[in-house]
């Protein structure tokens, strides 16, 4: 097979997304859902029986924590890509049966299909993960086609388990 190389800018709102993403993945997220549910039941409770006081404190906690927005990971990324060199640089990535082929204009470097223990996507993006919050962004806008796309997804695959 071929090697495909992508080009592209990052762009914040791909790291947003891939932070996102990689959360649906964890155990947290379910956690979340259950915590919200739980602030339900017990805003419910309050509002007919305790203090309707205490059931307006549970109950918009509870949508909050439904929708994940009372997390800090948001302001962390935008932290981390405002201060982050690397981001500022075009990616050039080539990928390959050998491996990628990263480069910028800072970086060139090599890295094994070993590295990467899992995949996850969804329609804008597509994360090549090595760690817990460590992954390698793919924009799905940096492939010019859908079938390279899906050259892409086979090779990836055939590699990463």
């Amino acid at each position: 097979m071929s090697a495909i190389t992508l080009e592209f800018d990052n762009r914040l709102e791909d790291h947003l997304e891939a932070e996102r993403v990689f959360y649906r993945s964890t155990f947290w997220w379910k956690g979340d859902k259950v915590a919200a549910v739980l602030l339900v039941v017990l805003g419910g409770l309050c509002f007919v029986s305790i203090s309707r006081t205490w059931a307006f404190v549970f109950l918009p906690l509870a949508v909050l924590e439904w929708f994940n927005l009372l997390s800090l990971r948001p302001l962390a990324v935008r932290y981390t890509f405002a201060r982050n060199p690397k981001f500022r640089e075009r990616y050039r990535i080539t990928f390959s049966d050998e491996g990628l082929h990263f480069l910028t204009a800072s970086i060139d470097s090599r890295i094994a299909w070993t590295h990467y223990s899992k995949v996850l996507a969804s329609k804008s993006l597509i994360l090549l993960v090595y760690g817990v919050r460590m992954y390698t962004v793919i924009p799905v806008r940096a492939f010019s086609s859908p079938a390279e796309q899906a050259a892409f997804m086979e090779l990836v695959r055939r590699h990463v388990s």
